[in-house]
């Protein structure tokens, strides 16, 4: 993987502009209306006019309690590949009184930068933290001034705690165990934090967390919990692949048997000399025990859940609570060959779950299949809450989707990558319904294309971006991110 230089990374740089313009009444897709695009997504997006009716405040006179759970790399995509073989009970449970949204990605597959989008509502640049923050990265902690998830809600009344992996300021879940600093993270909102030290820990952190339910403070309250191992273990699987058995039923993803050859080189530098490496020798076999591994994870996870809804029930005020549950990225599982996450921007890392419960308002489950991305989540709890972020936010409130779920609230997310550990290879996309476009970058330059057509190749195996049939469609897309790198300052144009 190449190096370059590490820009200076601002703190805040659009929170006085929204930066994705769309009215509140109608969705139009103007930015991709250029004559090519729109001959090649005829189907999708040509003369899209969406009539969406006028999103109201909320209407409950109590405000809703709130309780986040985060997961740590469990990829919706290898969930739908699983299928029946993958047993999650108290998911089922969940969904019964939730929203469902089926097209939901992360701004950036891997956690410090991902998570920084959940707890500010800000794109990891404009947050400031645009790569894992530990002691063995790039990474820069998240600035306290900026407005948070547990500032803005415990400014308008609520009781905050956050229990788990933080990883967005170093010694707080990213790679240093502190001590159990109940404080710790006060400077960005929460009156109480405890974290579990170890992947041990975990049982002694849903410990904690129903406890803190069963014995917390009287409504409203915002509670996030966020598992440190759960399934981010899964990045032990090299160590472990002898010793674990194949699950029946459990399948190679459909493009497991990608070379690579046209993708941009540090995919392959991943493999070659990164992360990847431990998986070169892998037979399918190991694969297969890989894949049953990660499943493994995630039932375990869906165990926690368990324990920690069943003390919610135990509450007089759980049906005016929101319970969100998702995660913060994804994993390859073998997808291209490739396991962990990396320098790639496939829908393996990108594509979460994102479950939002709310009993007062859900009687049967609901599912969407609208695009949404985890910087909306910020904005969209806030409007469930009756609370007035601070400052605009480029994200979206997407609530709208509760009472009229085949609305579309995004035609296009943005997402972003910049490094592991001291490796930089820095990643823009923008991604549609139809297309995906990445562009590997470096400071006012560009280095490598990638692009898919997702309806004819949902697995992301043939690169189209040089291809002379597609320029049409490669220049709209290239035109839009570069209208949000613009608008939301980008630091590497």
């Amino acid at each position: 993987m190449s190096r370059i230089a590490a820009p200076e990374w601002p703190c805040q740089t659009a929170y006085s502009r929204p930066v994705e313009k769309e009215s509140a009444h109608v969705v139009l897709k103007e930015k991709l209306s250029r004559r090519g695009f729109l001959k090649a997504n005829s189907m999708a997006l040509g003369a899209q006019l969406l009539f969406i009716p006028k999103q109201t405040k909320a209407n409950n006179a109590r405000q809703p309690n709130v309780l986040m759970i985060l997961s740590d790399q469990e990829s919706q995509v290898f969930e739908e590949e699983a299928g029946a073989v993958l047993r999650l009970p108290n998911r089922k449970l969940l969904e019964r009184q939730s929203i469902r949204l089926t097209q939901a990605f992360v701004v950036a597959p891997q956690c410090s930068a991902s998570r920084s989008a959940v707890m500010t509502g800000l794109y990891p640049h404009e947050a400031g933290v645009v790569t894992n923050v530990d002691e063995s990265s790039l990474g820069r902690a998240l600035s306290p001034i900026v407005p948070t998830l547990g500032k803005v809600f415990r400014s308008h009344g609520y009781t905050t705690a956050y229990l788990g992996k933080w990883h967005l300021t170093n010694g707080l879940g990213g790679g240093v165990s502190p001590d159990h600093d109940h404080d710790a993270l006060r400077p960005f909102g929460f009156d109480h934090y405890h974290y579990a030290s170890d992947a041990r820990g975990h049982g002694q952190l849903v410990e904690a967390t129903a406890d803190w339910i069963r014995s917390g403070p009287s409504s409203p309250w915002l509670l996030i919990v966020s598992f440190p191992f759960s399934p981010h273990d899964i990045t032990r699987a090299a160590k472990l692949i002898p010793s674990i058995q194949v699950r029946p039923g459990i399948e190679l993803p459909p493009n497991f048997d990608d070379d690579l050859r046209t993708k941009p080189r540090p995919q392959e530098e991943f493999l070659q000399d990164g992360p990847g490496k431990a998986s070169l020798d892998w037979g399918k076999e190991d694969w297969l025990r890989y894949r049953s591994y990660y499943l493994d994870l995630i039932e375990r996870t869906d165990g926690y859940l368990g324990t920690i809804l069943g003390a919610l029930r135990r509450r007089s005020d759980a049906e005016d609570t929101i319970v969100v549950y998702t995660s913060d990225h994804g994993d390859m599982g073998g997808a291209h060959h490739l396991p962990f996450k990396g320098p790639f921007m496939y829908d393996e890392l990108l594509r979460v779950p994102l479950l939002i419960s709310y009993p007062r308002r859900f009687r049967a489950p609901v599912v969407s299949d609208s695009m949404v991305s985890n910087v909306d989540l910020a904005p969209t709890l806030a409007a469930l809450s009756g609370i007035e972020w601070p400052r605009p936010l480029p994200g979206k409130d997407f609530s709208l989707l509760f009472d009229h779920p085949k609305a579309i609230i995004r035609t296009e997310i943005f997402a972003e990558y910049y490094g592991a550990g001291h490796w930089v290879n820095p990643i823009r996309t923008i991604r549609t319904a139809e297309w995906k476009y990445n562009l590997y970058v470096a400071p006012g330059r560009e280095i490598a294309a990638e692009m898919y057509d997702l309806k004819r190749d949902p697995g992301e195996v043939h690169n189209i971006a040089n291809l002379p049939t597609y320029r049409n469609v490669r220049q709209s897309l290239a035109q839009n991110l570069l209208e949000w790198r613009r608008n939301t300052k980008d630091p590497l144009l």
